[in-house]
């Protein structure tokens, strides 16, 4: 190849990972990855976010009958009820943990409001109000219920708690 279609694709892969910003797109201060309570914080008497392992949300990949669990920044979702409703088909669902899919280039940085997905403002909003719910949420039990967050005509998410690690 020559340099510049080498220059050409460097390009291509840095844009790939880089959030435009405009009108029609989240604001990256939608994100939820900042409201996690500090491990201190969740020492305290407060329950705190479920802990999960990345283990257990690959075994939950929507493959022969399984529940589909994803990551949205940092936090583990059951997105089973969109596996048969996602507007971009099962395939895009079932990526959303790859690392192509998420705003880090990581595998399960999937993100409503960075990267390639914030242009969904809308989702973005609810994802964070749901967050915001389920944190100050209550419970006689150590850790958070789940909660369900609505995505409506597309189904629900349903936050199980938060990626351990």
């Amino acid at each position: 190849t020559s340099p510049l279609n080498q220059k050409r694709a460097v390009a291509d892969l840095q844009h790939s990972w880089m959030a435009v910003v405009s009108d029609d797109h989240a604001h990256e201060s939608l994100c939820v990855e900042h409201m996690m309570p500090t491990k201190f914080a969740s020492t305290l008497a407060r329950p705190g976010p479920r802990l999960i392992s990345l283990e257990e949300v690959k075994q939950h990949n929507g493959q022969d009958g399984q529940q589909f669990w994803a990551v949205v920044d940092c936090f583990v979702v059951d997105a089973s009820e969109f596996v048969d409703r996602h507007p971009g088909g099962l395939r895009k669902l079932l990526s959303v943990n790859s690392a192509g899919a998420g705003a880090t280039g990581q595998p399960f940085g999937f993100s409503f409001s960075r990267g390639h997905n914030a242009h969904f403002p809308d989702t973005g909003k609810r994802f964070h109000a749901g967050v915001k719910r389920y944190l100050a949420s209550e419970s006689d039990e150590p850790v958070l219920p789940p909660i369900e967050v609505v995505f409506p005509p597309y189904g629900k998410l349903v936050i199980l708690g938060r990626l351990d690690g």
